[in-house]
């Protein structure tokens, strides 16, 4: 069973973020070699960065980053649900993930996006990013318009647009698994 966080990418209010993120959770449902849990930055109350020490030491001091970087602890896969805000992730996003670092490390990612140009860059960014954890991104990923894939406000997927995510899918669970055991070898060698 693999374990995936599904993570919002925007804390904007009224955002469009909440729809697709809803409809990844229900295409997730139906699947039973997965958990999936919708986890949002925005419910651990969390500054601009405020940590003294570089998350890559993972010496949290602040009690919102323990309880952040316990949760993301709990799972083996990450499904990004990012916007694209002026050519690239929003800011509470980047924000959210300085915070912590070695809880992706030697896990996997798929990336849902969407945007006016389908989020396209905003996937780019995002995986520069993520590689930077050592997480290692599935090449296919969802890509929404919203002028084709939204209706009057409405998150309304066109099969074309929605067709990469079941191998997205797959791919996390194949990878997801191999990581499973390269943390498990990474933590016999460590102790």
């Amino acid at each position: 069973m693999l374990n995936i966080a599904i993570i919002p990418g925007t804390s904007r209010p009224q955002a469009l973020n909440p729809q697709i993120v809803s409809w990844v959770d229900a295409q997730l449902a139906g699947r039973d070699d997965i958990r999936a849990e919708v986890v949002d930055f925005g419910e651990f109350d969390l500054p601009l960065l405020d940590e003294v020490v570089p998350a890559g030491a993972k010496m949290y001091q602040n009690a919102h980053t323990k309880a952040w970087g316990a949760k993301l602890d709990e799972f083996d896969a990450f499904i990004f649900v990012t916007p694209e805000y002026n050519h690239s992730i929003s800011g509470s996003l980047k924000n959210a993930l300085d915070f912590v670092a070695t809880e992706f490390n030697h896990k996997v990612a798929g990336i849902v996006n969407y945007g006016a140009d389908k989020g396209v860059r905003a996937a780019e960014h995002l995986r520069h990013i993520l590689a930077n954890y050592k997480v290692a991104v599935v090449r296919d990923q969802a890509s929404f318009s919203i002028f084709t894939d939204v209706t009057d406000g409405a998150f309304t997927p066109t099969e074309v647009s929605a067709a990469p995510f079941a191998s997205m899918v797959d791919d996390l669970v194949a990878w997801g698994g191999a990581l499973k055991g390269v943390r498990e070898g990474s933590e016999a060698v460590t102790v």
